[in-house]
C-alpha cells in the first residue's frame, strides 16, 4: 500500500450500481437500445477491417462524420475513448501538481477524481440555492486556475448556463475553459460557436446520452486547431479501437434515428417533471437534461433510494453535502417512468 501514492490512496472508488434485473434510472444512459439493423451495418463493416493491425491513430474518418454533425472545422476536433479520458488529457495538458482548477459544486465526479490523483487543486463554487450557476463567483474564484471545467447541462442538477453568461466568464478567464455538453442532445444549445471568437473555450461531447452509445465509450471536443494539437500529444495513442471508430462512423452516418428518441426522452422530461411536481413531498428541479433531480421531504434520500430499490427502481443517492435529501432518475421509456412514479406515490403517501 505503500507504494501507492497518497493522493490516490485518499480517493473512493468509482462505483455505481450495476444490476440490470430493476428499472434502472440511475447512470443517465438512454433507455432505448441502438437497433438491431444498426449494429448489423456495424458488425459487416467490421469484418472488413483488419484486427490485427493497430487502429488510425488519427481517426480522420470518425472525425469527418462529427465534423459533419457539428459543422466544426475537422482540424479542431479530438476524439477519446469516452469523454473522460478527453477529461484526462485536457488536466494532464494544462496542469501540473500544485495548479489550481475550477469547477462548481456540485458537479460531475470525475473531475475531482483525475485533479486529485495529480495533485491538483481543485476550487469547488458552489452552485446558488436554485442550482443556478453563480457567474460572479465564478469568475471571481478562477483568477488563479489555470483550467475551468463547467459541465452546461450540469450533472447531477440538470440546471445550464446561458451562452452569454459562458462568453462573459471566458472573457474574464485567463486560463482554459471547458464547457462539458454531455447533454447537449436534450438542451439543443451549445457554446461551440464561441470557440471563434476566444482562443481560450473547448466544448467537450460524448455520445453515450443523445446517442445511446454508453457502451461503446466515444466522446470528442472541439476547439481550435493550435489547442487540439497540443492536446492530441497528451492524449494515449491508438485508445480508440476499430469497433469504438466504425461504431461511431455508423451511426453518426445513420443519425436520422437519433433524433426520434432524443424527442421522446424531452417529452417524457417535461411529463416526468410534471408528474413530480403532484406527488406530496417531492420537490423536482428543472432540468435541461435527460435526468431530473428532485428533493424529498418525506424522509431523507438515503432511505427513500433504499425503500425505492426494494421497490424495483434503481435510482442514484448522492452522499455528499447539499444533496443529502436529493436523488436523480433518469428518464426512461414511457413505462419505466410511469412505474417509478407509482412507486415514489405509493412511498409518498405511506405505502412502504
Amino acid at each position: 500500500m505503500r507504494k501507492i501514492k497518497e493522493s490516490v490512496r485518499k480517493l473512493d472508488t468509482y462505483s455505481v450500481p450495476q444490476d440490470f434485473s430493476l428499472i434502472k434510472l440511475n447512470q443517465n444512459e438512454s433507455a432505448i437500445d441502438i437497433p438491431l439493423e444498426m449494429k448489423k451495418k456495424i458488425f459487416k463493416k467490421l469484418g472488413k477491417i483488419n484486427w490485427n493491425r493497430y487502429p488510425s491513430a488519427t481517426a480522420d474518418s470518425l472525425i469527418e462524420r462529427i465534423s459533419n454533425y457539428t459543422g466544426f472545422p475537422s482540424s479542431g476536433i479530438l476524439v477519446g475513448n469516452g469523454s473522460n479520458e478527453l477529461i484526462q488529457a485536457l488536466i494532464y495538458s494544462v496542469c501540473d501538481s500544485e495548479d489550481r482548477i475550477l469547477v462548481v459544486q456540485p458537479s460531475f465526479s470525475i473531475y475531482k477524481i483525475v485533479a486529485s490523483v495529480m495533485n491538483i487543486d481543485l476550487v469547488e463554487v458552489p452552485l446558488r440555492d436554485d442550482f443556478g450557476f453563480a457567474v460572479d463567483a465564478i469568475i471571481e474564484n478562477g483568477k488563479e486556475s489555470k483550467l475551468m471545467i463547467l459541465a452546461s447541462p450540469n450533472n447531477p442538477t440538470g440546471t445550464a448556463l446561458k451562452i452569454r453568461e459562458i462568453e462573459q466568464i471566458a472573457r474574464e478567464f485567463d486560463g482554459l475553459m471547458t464547457v462539458d455538453e454531455a447533454y447537449y442532445e436534450f438542451h439543443q444549445e451549445t457554446a461551440q460557436e464561441l470557440i471563434h471568437k476566444l482562443d481560450n473555450i473547448i466544448v467537450l461531447r460524448t455520445l453515450s446520452k443523445g446517442f445511446r452509445l454508453a457502451g461503446i465509450r466515444l466522446g470528442y471536443l472541439m476547439g481550435s486547431k493550435e489547442v487540439v494539437k497540443e492536446l492530441i500529444k497528451a492524449k494515449l495513442p491508438f485508445s480508440l479501437g476499430v469497433f469504438q471508430q466504425v461504431a461511431g462512423e455508423v451511426i453518426l452516418e445513420n443519425r436520422k434515428f437519433i433524433q426520434s428518441s432524443v424527442e421522446t426522452i424531452i417529452r417524457e422530461r417535461s411529463r416526468l417533471f410534471e408528474e413530480l411536481k403532484c406527488i406530496r413531498g417531492i420537490h423536482p428541479i428543472p432540468s435541461c437534461a435527460n435526468f431530473v433531480l428532485f428533493e424529498s421531504k418525506i424522509m431523507s434520500g438515503k432511505e427513500l433510494y433504499r425503500i425505492l430499490f426494494k421497490k424495483g427502481v434503481l435510482v442514484r443517492y448522492f452522499d455528499v453535502p447539499g444533496l443529502k435529501n436529493m436523488l436523480r432518475v433518469t428518464v426512461g421509456t414511457p413505462e419505466e417512468n410511469d412505474l417509478f412514479v407509482k412507486k415514489l406515490k405509493q412511498i409518498a403517501e405511506g405505502n412502504l
